[in-house]
């Protein structure tokens, strides 16, 4: 049997959106290639449940459970053994979501994980750097990504390919702001104004920290935005479009003009569809008036397409999409915006990096831990911002509080903890926060904030003097061994002193800052 038809695997992705449950079968294989079998997709109205009481009804559940019932049979037809399966936003915002998510297990077979913002602008981020790739080059633009859903907008902004800023903002083109109810749904001059007077506020809040102004490339992701552009161009073989301002901004005022009646009977669209259509594009229009683009570049792919990339990558072990540059990117972003010490926190991550590689033996963790431990040093300090007493309890709930791009809920929890424990007191089964993770988080946790008081400790004094080491282990002890040149390390030995309590509790050995070479052995 040929190499390429050993890699081939067949999978399903499932996405439990707001209006609807979507299905994607295809078959994936070497360098990312994707040959799509089947695209499923059933009508559901979770948003209209979750967005006005807060749960799903039992009606609602019993009809998506139906649905990935129907949707299992057809993956048990193919013989599919890997899904992937994922709930956004109006699943992840009901508060009866657990007891959906064990029925769709127990009934259907199909687990689902829960998708948090910034794993949706991770995957996003992928399905649109594989549409643009070869054609795009994204390293050299100042970039806004939009993805107005029915329940809430993603929103990432690049600079040369860096990611500044993501946000997922709790309003779509079913969960529209109040006022903009209020004048019922046929007046659309007040939804206008409403819509564009919340996008402003957003765009106004990003504005102190990206200057939307000089956003030159506009990318839309959506369906809707696809139904436009499969209404305005004509068809091609590549994996995105180009759409001029001018000719969206005409068929966006061709739809507000028309009654949710009249667009789903021109368009052959669902009544639903129709009628949350104009106020997803005015999502769009609006966040477009606040860039300089003149066009709109349009992704034929979606977060599903996102799954199945990675789901190619993971069979195939082709290049893997390595975002750890742009969790770190964010990172930095967010520490810039708290006034970080740039040059502490670079060189903490350091040396704190290369403790966890001496210490891989010791502490058992892999590539995941490792970056949660750069963007921990990264971020220890911010809370200095707030007020340089307790500032490690500042840093948790700004870490807490933050969006860092690729960083799931679980990870950021992690984080947070890790910064909360850079100094001062060590978790305790007291502190509720600590006591709330999994017990193998507490774990990693205080691994992870053991080591980052080490290498914060050889950075005290901020000054940098202390850039490498030569680490010596010995039946009862750890050494970190210094140059002699590198001057007077009493004030960094003090405070190793004070701080490396924790990492005699979790390495079972004190560890200690000598001056001088190594001794052989």
């Amino acid at each position: 049997m040929p190499d390429a038809e050993i890699q081939k695997h067949t999978v399903a992705v499932i996405d439990i959106g707001t209006i609807a449950i979507r299905m994607v079968i295809a078959e994936v294989g070497s360098k990312n290639e994707i040959r799509y079998l089947e695209q499923l997709q059933k009508p559901v109205r979770f948003g209209k449940d979750v967005f006005k009481t807060g749960r799903l009804s039992s009606t609602a559940m019993r009809q998506g459970v139906n649905i990935l019932r129907g949707f299992k049979s057809v993956i048990d037809t193919y013989g599919i053994k890997k899904i992937q399966a994922i709930a956004t936003s109006a699943v992840r915002e009901a508060q009866n979501r657990d007891n959906f998510i064990d029925q769709i297990y127990v009934r259907a077979g199909i687990e689902v994980e829960i998708l948090e913002g910034p794993e949706e602008n991770r995957l996003e981020l992928i399905a649109v750097e594989h549409a643009l790739e070869g054609k795009i080059d994204l390293e050299k633009k100042n970039c806004l990504i939009v993805e107005v859903g029915s329940g809430s907008t993603e929103m990432i902004l690049m600079e040369q390919g860096q990611v500044s800023i993501t946000r997922t903002l709790p309003l779509g083109s079913v969960r529209l702001p109040e006022q903009a109810l209020s004048g019922g749904k046929g007046d659309t001059g007040l939804m206008q104004r409403v819509l564009k007077r919340n996008i402003r506020d957003v765009a106004q809040h990003a504005a102190r920290e990206v200057r939307m102004e000089q956003i030159d490339t506009f990318i839309a992701l959506g369906g809707d935005m696809r139904f436009v552009s499969q209404q305005l161009l004509a068809e091609t073989s590549e994996r995105f479009t180009i759409l001029e301002k001018k000719d969206f901004a005409g068929f966006v005022g061709k739809i507000g003009k028309m009654l949710p009646e009249e667009i789903a009977s021109q368009y052959a669209l669902s009544y639903d569809h129709a009628e949350s259509l104009y106020p997803a594009l005015l999502f769009y229009s609006n966040f477009l008036a606040e860039t300089k683009a003149e066009q709109i570049i349009i992704p034929k792919l979606s977060i599903r397409d996102g799954l199945l990339l990675e789901l190619a990558q993971l069979f195939s072990g082709y290049r893997r999409t390595d975002v750890s540059r742009q969790v770190l990117n964010s990172a930095q972003h967010l520490g810039a915006k708290y006034m970080y010490d740039k040059g502490h926190a670079s060189n903490v991550a350091s040396l704190a990096l290369k403790l966890y590689d001496l210490l891989v033996a010791d502490h058992g963790m892999g590539l995941r831990e490792r970056l949660l431990l750069e963007v921990s040093a990264i971020l220890h300090d911010i809370g200095t911002y707030i007020s340089p007493a307790g500032h490690h309890k500042h840093s948790y709930y700004l870490v807490d509080a933050a969006e860092i791009f690729g960083l799931r809920k679980t990870d950021k929890n992690i984080v947070a903890n890790v910064v909360r424990y850079h100094r001062r007191t060590p978790p305790r089964e007291t502190h509720v926060s600590y006591m709330s993770l999994a017990k193998a988080d507490r774990a990693i946790v205080s691994k992870l904030a053991a080591i980052l008081r080490v290498a914060d400790a050889l950075d005290t004094g901020h000054q940098q003097k202390i850039r490498s080491f030569t680490m010596e282990r010995s039946e009862d002890a750890y050494g970190i061994w210094v140059p002699q040149e590198t001057g007077d390390i009493s004030l960094e030995r003090e405070s190793l002193r004070r701080k490396g309590d924790l990492f005699a509790d979790v390495f079972g050995a004190p560890i200690e800052l000598k001056q001088g070479a190594a001794p052989s052995r």
